[in-house]
């Protein structure tokens, strides 16, 4: 359950025209973006596209000094989510809260008006979710309990036509009306089976080369640095 092998993962997905989310998206973006081996643009919610690794790492998706000379594409919110999301190749975002037919929940754990844990809301998450023609959730969290078969609060759900990806620290999987594991990294996927996962015939994920490892560590240093959470506690693990 590597949190490098899962950035290094989600990085290699991301190739042609991007849709990039907050949070672990932004991040396995630079990572693509760093190693460069295959063309990629991505699109952002704020209204604007880059190419090629932002000067400074992103704090946010709404970054705009650190993505800096990486920029190429200046339009609008309106432009991205109205017309951009069902155009782009792959949208990407953000699933701390995420069920098995691909729906989000960026609201709350718990009751609405009194929740366990207040989520941060999904944004555009919504609109890009229902657009995209091919959406890759990720969920980079190390608590199996955040996946579940149906989320309380749905924030973001796909479209019918939409082809659902989930990937995980134990794996990548499909999601629908038949989620199966596509690809394990780990030996610990009995959870899953238990959740309602067709764990047979997944193939092992391949791992990090060294030049994929040493960028992914170089992103979580300098995301831990700039006051990334998850990035801290993977650098002092």
């Amino acid at each position: 359950m590597n949190v490098t092998s899962f950035l290094v993962r989600a990085a290699r997905e991301l190739r042609g025209q991007v849709f990039t989310g907050f949070h672990w998206p932004v991040l396995a973006g630079e990572v693509a973006a760093r190693l460069g081996v295959a063309p990629l643009r991505q699109v952002f919610e704020a209204g604007f596209a880059t190419e090629g690794p932002a000067d400074t790492l992103p704090t946010s998706t709404t970054d705009f000094a650190a993505f800096g000379s990486a920029v190429v594409w200046r339009g609008s919110t309106d432009d991205v989510l109205g017309a951009l999301v069902r155009r782009v190749d792959l949208v990407v975002l953000d699933a701390a809260n995420v069920d098995l037919a691909g729906r989000v929940n960026s609201t709350a754990i718990g009751d609405y008006a009194k929740p366990r844990v207040r989520l941060p809301g999904g944004g555009g998450a919504a609109d890009a979710a229902a657009g995209a023609r091919d959406l890759l959730l990720l969920h980079g969290g190390a608590n199996p309990a955040r996946l579940v078969r149906r989320v309380e609060h749905v924030t973001a759900a796909p479209g019918p036509e939409t082809r659902v990806r989930l990937l995980t620290r134990w794996g990548t999987l499909a999601l629908g009306s038949e989620p199966r594991l596509l690809t394990s990294a780990s030996d610990d996927v009995g959870w899953l089976r238990d959740l309602g996962v067709d764990t047979s015939g997944a193939e092992p994920a391949e791992p990090p080369s060294a030049v994929e490892e040493a960028v992914a560590l170089g992103v979580l240093a300098e995301a831990a640095e700039r006051g990334y959470v998850v990035a801290r506690e993977a650098v002092r693990g």
